[in-house]
């Protein structure tokens, strides 16, 4: 239906129906809405212009390339066709236009809503990855970020503070930073002493632990006592052990470095030693295993005289077992449970022994023989005698010789240097250039591990991953999961590499190039730091948080605690 004043436009000469471009009824509505505006505005006045005026003003400040469509309005038009037809399409364009950008000035308040302001602004509308996705995903992603990251990220809003306050992320995350790769599938515990720590502070521990490696930050003491190279240590939290070439053993005071006693009683330089309750085993070239109560001092018997055809190399001691492995080639497993159970004293002095002796004869005549000056029945293997030897230590003048028996016997092609035992897994390295692993439940090989081109001279396992270190200078990792595979070779010694303690990814090494080095190995060689060089070679060492301990062969013992 037209307007009332339809006639003033129809007299107009060029105007007729059938200048509409199309007859249809989409056309033929926009031009009668366009019309009755025109319409309106002449009825209701210059109020009206005035507003659409400003109207399309604002219209022209988001389309400015257009044309000015309120001039149009204002001038006399020859076709009210082209009038409406023109004034319509501009205003839609411009209409549609001005919406497109609402919108888009809508989403991106909404994104900045949703993304960057605090939680108050629609928390229950947040559209974040860490809303869609599921929660263990979203820990695992975060994981993999550099922990610096995942610090700075907590400060986002609440939701992300929430999360990187899980224990389990920063588990996720130490087993990233601090366990080799193939050991990150095993399942990790918290130790004895960190049981009631968050795993954000245990890693917090373990990386100052590992930026005090890298400073030169350290204090340096001296334990000063023997008189030859100092071949074997052992550290607790009290206490720290050695044996030297020297011929005896020592126990010395971690708070004072003053030697609380010493242990003589080998014929030959002492080659190892191991310490587990207050029971320490000692190992010599004279081919014999020793046993020594730490509480009292004393003896408390040997093995045998003769423990392995040749020296005594390397040994470890598991509750009331000891390994031991020799240069004849051979690993050997001892019960030394009798020994360990056993409570007769040992005289020190021969008037001890005298007196000793009376009491028997008196309390039973017949227990002569089994007195501790008779001589040992060849027949009888389990006979025990007295051993006396003569030395100026009253802690060790007199020794119960048990002539004990191996239960288990593992062989070798050559020399074995080193061992360590896990559970029912023995493995061994010697001259041989290869590791063997045995199980101890069957007495049987399961591995044999070769790459190194000279002989093996110290090795660590621990779950999956081997690391040894051998004569040919090199440090080799291997993955235990695979038969003979080596992760990676570490190079940086110039001399035979004779010791070596990692943990998690901390791994340091002593040589005979007479330098301490200090690796990650989750890193290549080029990450290796040489931390110390002495003027003589290193025979062994050991670590803890702080504290580095070396023996040398200048017969010191260095401690360097790092701050």
């Amino acid at each position: 239906m037209l307007g009332p004043d339809f006639q003033k436009y129809s007299n107009q000469s060029n105007y007729h129906f059938d200048s509409f471009p199309y007859e249809n009824s989409y056309e033929e509505e926009e031009y009668q809405d366009k019309y009755k505006e025109i319409v309106f505005r002449d009825k209701w006045g210059p109020k009206y212009a005035i507003q659409q005026q400003q109207q399309q003003q604002q219209q022209q400040v988001y389309a400015p390339n257009k044309r000015n469509v309120s001039n149009k309005i204002g001038s006399p038009l020859s076709s009210p066709t082209l009038l409406s037809s023109s004034i319509c399409k501009n205003n839609n364009q411009n209409t549609n236009h001005y919406h497109h950008k609402k919108k888009d000035s809508k989403k991106i308040k909404e994104i900045i809503k949703n993304l960057l302001l605090p939680n108050k602004f629609n928390p229950m509308k947040r559209i974040t990855f860490i809303s869609i996705l599921p929660i263990e995903i979203t820990m695992k992603i975060i994981s993999y970020l550099p922990f610096q990251d995942v610090l700075s990220i907590q400060y986002v809003c609440s939701e992300w503070f929430l999360i990187t306050c899980e224990e389990i992320l920063w588990k996720s995350i130490y087993q990233n930073y601090f366990q080799v790769y193939p050991n990150r599938e095993l399942l990790l515990k918290k130790s004895e002493k960190s049981c009631q720590l968050h795993w954000r502070d245990i890693f917090k521990q373990q990386h100052e632990r590992e930026s005090r490696w890298k400073g030169d930050r350290f204090k340096e003491a001296h334990l000063i006592g023997h008189t030859g190279t100092v071949w074997a240590l052992h550290l607790d939290d009290e206490r720290v052990y050695t044996g030297s070439f020297d011929k005896t053993a020592k126990v010395w005071d971690t708070k004072t470095k003053k030697c609380r006693f010493t242990l003589a009683g080998h014929y030959y330089p002492i080659q190892c030693l191991d310490v587990n309750n207050n029971i320490m085993a000692t190992g010599s070239l004279d081919n014999s295993i020793r046993i020594w109560d730490l509480e009292k001092g004393k003896s408390k018997g040997i093995l045998t005289t003769r423990a392995h055809n040749f020296d005594v190399f390397c040994l470890q001691q598991i509750g009331d077992q000891i390994i031991s492995g020799s240069s004849d080639s051979t690993v050997k497993v001892w019960n030394i449970a009798e020994i360990i159970n056993d409570t007769i004293e040992i005289p020190d002095t021969e008037e001890e022994e005298e007196e000793a002796l009376q009491d028997n004869v008196m309390n039973d005549p017949f227990a002569v023989n089994n007195s501790f000056t008779s001589l040992p029945d060849i027949n009888e293997p389990d006979h025990v005698h007295t051993n006396i030897v003569s030395v100026n230590d009253k802690t060790s003048t007199r020794y119960r010789n048990h002539n004990l028996s191996s239960t288990h016997t593992f062989k070798h092609q050559s020399c074995v240097t080193c061992l360590q035992v896990y559970g029912n897994i023995l493995m061994s390295g010697g001259s041989d250039r290869v590791v063997r692993v045995w199980d101890l439940n069957t007495s049987q090989p399961i591995q044999i591990l070769s790459g190194h081109n000279e002989g093996i001279r110290a090795l660590q396992f621990n779950g999956n991953v081997l690391v040894t270190g051998s004569d040919d200078t090199t440090v080799r990792v291997w993955d235990l999961r695979s038969k003979n595979s080596n992760i990676s070779t570490l190079r940086g010694h110039n001399g035979s590499v004779r010791c070596l303690q990692w943990d998690g990814t901390t791994l340091i090494t002593g040589s005979n190039d007479q330098s301490v080095r200090w690796w990650n190995l989750n890193y290549d060689s080029n990450q290796s730091k040489e931390l110390f060089s002495f003027n003589s070679s290193i025979s062994c060492l050991q670590f803890t948080n702080s504290i580095l301990m070396c023996g040398l062969s200048d017969s010191k013992v260095q401690i360097n605690k790092f701050y």
